[in-house]
């Protein structure tokens, strides 16, 4: 139940066919650096793990249906993503996000996405500039969880309010749906987890075939 870690040698848990398995996984590409992780079903899992799988899927749901007006920053961000959590009286104890360098650092100011200000947190965010979107639930000796995408901020509207800002996806990696207790979420948060998936089947379609493109198919159907 860490924010990041590595396993080691020996000590480590046997992985067996039940509850979830966390990946943070990431590479430098001459197209840009990326910063992914999903939280896997691996088996028979409980209506707690389902629960806060569930919980941290809302929080990187608002985020990543987050809409602003231009001048705000992390520090007036974060708490979108963190009061689906906050609602159940807990917290995950790091930053919902930070900067990503190209081919450079992938935790790279000058913005990050996070309550306690700690000096990147107020910058203005800006069109062009990526983040991740990455709550989680981490309960000491019983799991961890997080649902992580790389955002790219973006105009939207502009009127007589202002420049309204919204986040695009960059991030082509399906939610496994497994893991969600369906009756948790809103008809709105329906939408967004099967708008997204919508657009992981149209980005990656073109690279699968066969029984590979029957599976894609089936991870990233729609929920009802």
């Amino acid at each position: 139940a860490m924010m990041h870690y590595s396993a080691p040698q020996t000590g480590s848990t046997k992985l067996e066919n039940k509850d979830f398995l966390l990946i943070d996984s990431g590479g430098h590409y001459l197209t840009g650096s990326t910063d992914i992780t999903r939280t896997f079903v691996l088996g028979e899992t409980d209506k707690e793990h389902k629960k806060w799988f569930t919980v941290a899927l809302k929080s990187y749901l608002a985020l990543m249906n987050a809409k602003w007006l231009y001048g705000c920053s992390g520090l007036s961000l974060d708490c979108i993503a963190r009061n689906p959590v906050w609602q159940f009286d807990i917290d995950y104890q790091c930053g919902t996000g930070h900067g990503v360098g190209y081919l450079l650092g992938v935790h790279e100011g000058p913005q990050g996405l996070r309550w306690r200000q700690k000096g990147k947190e107020s910058t203005v965010l800006e069109a062009g500039m990526t983040l991740t979107d990455e709550p989680g639930i981490y309960i000491p000796d019983v799991m961890g969880i997080r649902h992580e995408n790389q955002i790219i901020c973006a105009n939207g509207v502009k009127n007589e309010y202002g420049q309204f800002m919204h986040f695009e996806n960059l991030t082509c990696v399906p939610i496994d749906k497994r893991g969600i207790a369906v009756s948790m979420l809103t008809s709105e948060e329906k939408q967004i987890l099967n708008d997204y998936h919508k657009f992981c089947y149209k980005s990656l379609k073109k690279y699968f075939k066969g029984k590979e493109l029957i599976w894609l198919r089936k991870i990233t159907k729609p929920i009802k």
